[in-house]
């Protein structure tokens, strides 16, 4: 299997902007991608249709072709267990590992974005976007805020992570709020330190940046000092688990 899960350490971490950005990255770097987005809650309804608002996020990366890149949508912004109770449904989480691994058995290189964080349920027995990752064996790529707050954000995810044996490929940091530039080098610094983990890139504060990642050359200035050497493997060589 190829690919990676994108997760966050929190809502709104960044997520979708990151999971299109290291889409770029790797098309850049001559790799076959493709996007799947399992349970997106938050949908919107454009010309009497619920759209996924990640989903059409790809779009700016790669035309939508074949299947649809989700597999459950629900209309309220929330967790989704809750999402989709108040429209009576229920998420099949078997199914969900179902098509996480058939697409990632793909020769493509599959980007799984997560909801939420780590813990965030996906139904009411419990089972949480943690327990997916961990049923998808892809490496997980996490995405951290740069501001106040994310050294202890961000380290946690990084245990929750090991502690189920999931690999780690690196970490993302997206200035969200317009962080101090002082405050965010001195966090990137210490979570390095005190995870020993890679960082493949940050990306900076730019006020509405979703309309931005139209333009691919936007897109691709952005990630052109990534480091995505360890991210044209894209299987369990990737990184390891320990610290």
């Amino acid at each position: 299997m190829a690919g990676f899960f994108i997760c966050g350490t929190d809502t709104d971490a960044g997520k979708t902007v990151t999971t299109v950005l290291l889409g770029q990255a790797l098309i850049d770097n001559g790799i076959t991608i493709d996007f799947f987005k399992p349970v997106q809650s938050g949908g919107e309804y454009i010309d009497g249709q619920l759209i996924a608002p990640d989903v059409e996020q790809y779009k700016a990366v790669l035309a939508q072709e074949g299947e649809k890149r989700y597999t459950y949508l629900f209309k309220k912004p929330s967790s989704p267990h809750y999402a989709a109770a108040i429209e009576g449904k229920s998420i099949d989480v078997g199914e969900l590992e179902r098509q996480l691994k058939r697409r990632a058995s793909s020769p493509k290189h599959l980007l799984v974005e997560g909801a939420g964080g780590l813990y965030v349920p996906l139904n009411n027995e419990g089972y949480c976007v943690l327990d997916l990752m961990q049923a998808g064996e892809l490496p997980a790529i996490i995405v951290a805020r740069t501001g106040v707050g994310t050294i202890n954000h961000t380290i946690l995810t990084v245990e929750a992570l090991r502690n189920r044996d999931i690999s780690i490929a690196g970490i993302v940091f997206s200035n969200t709020n317009n962080d101090e530039k002082a405050i965010e080098e001195d966090n990137i610094r210490m979570i390095k330190k005190i995870t020993c983990l890679p960082v493949i890139g940050t990306i900076p504060y730019i006020e509405n940046i979703e309309d931005n990642l139209l333009n691919q050359q936007f897109r691709s200035s952005i990630v052109r000092t990534w480091d995505v050497e360890n991210l044209k493997v894209g299987d369990k060589r990737a990184n390891s688990t320990v610290g």
